[in-house]
């Protein structure tokens, strides 16, 4: 019995702690996959095994918490980093796991920590994006979406600027592409337009390489961030790879004189551009939104009498920056466009 009571007096603690991590895990994932990440950083000091093990942990947390929602992926694939001769990320679909390779660091947490996940994005967007569009245009959209998912750790955020800095503002070009992603991200259409688009396009094109295709992707992005700053003449991508009509609704003076006059748009622009496959109804504000509303309903009544037929495929409602004005009401609705 005394044996019983030493063995239990050191195995009791044991189990105390373990079914206390359980009942964490269950209550709070997210938090407890936290504390891992940092107990690996202070253990990583002593073990180049424990930093891979650290950089593994801290990129999957940041990857299943806000990239996961904020891009809509069902499914996270298994991270893993180890050390190789280069940045790089291959995805494995059967295994269902993404491993990033690393040149070794010298105990740069940051620095390992951004160029993990600016290598990991693009694979976890869609891998074919690398092969069909511009390497150049699929770094933009990398960093700038990695400083959105890391902007509360400050020095990771700035170990990805200075990347930025060195390879990717050095052309003014450039410079102007990335201002405009980062604007046309405050009204959220980064994650609802831009990369949705994208992806369809980069899967129906791949393994398929056009330079053409980087002069559409260009007047698709100067669009938008054109809708955002309200400077849009003719809000319309018709090309080769991309039919995309944009219905921006304005404020208006009667409710019932929108759909009227925004329906003859939509009529005109199908018939200008055969190409279109796709509509976005965009609102900002509680009346705009139910004037936009009204426009989904009755485009999709009256044109369907036409040789066109239009279907919501998506309608999302949200707060966001709008005209500088934070918070506000706003209101994207992507139709789909299918002639008879």
């Amino acid at each position: 019995m005394e044996l019983w009571g030493n063995v239990w007096s050191f195995l009791g603690p044991f189990f105390a702690a373990v079914s206390f991590i359980l009942f964490l895990y269950i209550l709070f994932p997210e938090k407890l996959e936290k504390i891992v990440v940092h107990v690996f950083w202070v253990f990583s000091y002593f073990s180049g095994w424990v930093e891979r093990k650290a950089i593994t942990h801290e990129v999957a947390h940041m990857v299943s918490t806000n990239f996961a929602k904020t891009y809509g992926l069902e499914e996270v694939p298994r991270i893993v980093v180890k050390w190789g001769e280069e940045d790089e990320a291959i995805l494995d679909l059967k295994k269902n796991l993404l491993l990033v390779v690393l040149r070794r660091g010298k105990k740069h947490r940051y620095e390992n920590i951004a160029r993990a996940i600016l290598k990991a994005i693009p694979e976890l967007l869609t891998p074919e994006m690398k092969v069909v569009y511009n390497p150049m245009l699929i770094d933009c959209l990398s960093a700038h979406i990695a400083r959105s998912l890391v902007e509360d750790s400050q020095p990771i955020v700035t170990a990805i600027n200075e990347f930025v800095a060195s390879e990717l503002e050095k052309d003014e070009e450039i410079r102007k592409f990335v201002s405009m992603i980062v604007e046309i991200d405050d009204e959220s259409f980064l994650s609802r337009i831009l990369l949705p688009e994208l992806i369809k396009v980069a899967k129906l094109r791949y393994p398929h390489r056009d330079p053409q295709i980087d002069d559409e992707v260009l007047n698709l992005v100067k669009t938008l961030h054109d809708i955002v700053k309200g400077d849009v003449s003719k809000p319309m991508i018709c090309g080769k790879y991309f039919g995309i009509l944009f219905v921006r609704v304005a404020r208006p003076e009667k409710l019932a004189a929108v759909p009227d006059a925004h329906l003859r748009f939509v009529e005109h622009s199908l018939s200008e551009c055969p190409a279109i496959e796709t509509i976005y109804i965009l609102a900002a504000g509680e009346v705009n939104i139910t004037a936009a509303k009204m426009l989904r309903t009755i485009c999709a009544k009256e044109l369907t009498n036409t040789r066109v037929k239009l279907e919501v495929s998506d309608e999302q409602e949200y707060k966001g920056m709008y005209r500088k004005k934070r918070y506000t009401k706003l209101y994207v609705c992507k139709m789909k466009v299918e002639r008879k």
